[in-house]
């Protein structure tokens, strides 16, 4: 009779156990799953939608987008191309001045604030990155993670598929070759080209300090 019972009070407990279980595992799913929708509801997806227009058309549409998405655009700065951020930082911490044209695809990987001055022009498929990593050890060689801002000045000029790394200031009235990639301060009015930039001359510019490496 005593082991009837026990059975009995057994069976009684396995709905309330696997109920238990299924309440668990719908928790843990809602939790993976905010976690997952909500860069989709953010403001970075919002900037990432110009993405889907087509390139060099809806101008105006494209430019007021990444506005809403936090974006600081000067007056008269266009973007004409995709606009793409990546990254733990948000769209606000990218300021493009007055008179600047971002020719698109432009790819920002946001963990610093990235700079663009007035009367800039960007090329095509143009990569800003303030994210990147310290050598670490030989079972991981990417190690910690390091960010630094990106500072473009007023006037410069950056070719098709530049890419700039953290931490570097481009100064007012630079050029960067297409294809560069610039790893470190570049001088006011001076061209650089390569992989690593490096000067090639400097640009006429009334008062400029001469171009140094």
């Amino acid at each position: 009779m005593r082991a009837y019972r026990l059975r009995l009070s057994m069976k009684a407990d396995a709905p309330s156990g696997v109920f238990s279980n299924l309440l668990a595992l719908g928790t843990r799913f809602a939790v993976a799953a905010r976690k997952e929708i909500h860069p989709l509801l953010s403001k970075r997806s919002l900037v990432n939608l110009v993405s889907l227009l087509p390139s060099q058309s809806f101008t105006r549409t494209r430019t007021a987008i990444v506005r809403a998405a936090g974006v600081h655009v000067g007056e008269r700065s266009q973007v004409q191309g995709p606009f793409r951020v990546t990254g733990a930082g948000s769209p606000s911490d990218v300021s493009i001045g007055d008179h600047s044209l971002v020719t698109g695809h432009l790819h920002i990987d946001l963990g610093a604030p990235v700079r663009i001055g007035r009367g800039v022009r960007i090329g095509h498929a143009v990569t800003l990155l303030t994210v990147n990593h310290e050598v670490g050890e030989p079972y991981l060689r990417a190690g910690p993670t390091i960010h630094g801002p990106i500072e473009i000045g007023d006037g410069a000029w950056l070719a098709s598929r530049v890419t700039v790394l953290p931490g570097v200031k481009i100064g007012e009235g630079a050029i960067v070759g297409a294809g560069a990639v610039v790893a470190r301060d570049v001088p006011p009015h001076c061209l650089v080209a390569g992989i690593p930039a490096r000067v090639i001359r400097q640009l006429d510019a009334n008062g400029s300090k001469p171009c140094s490496e």
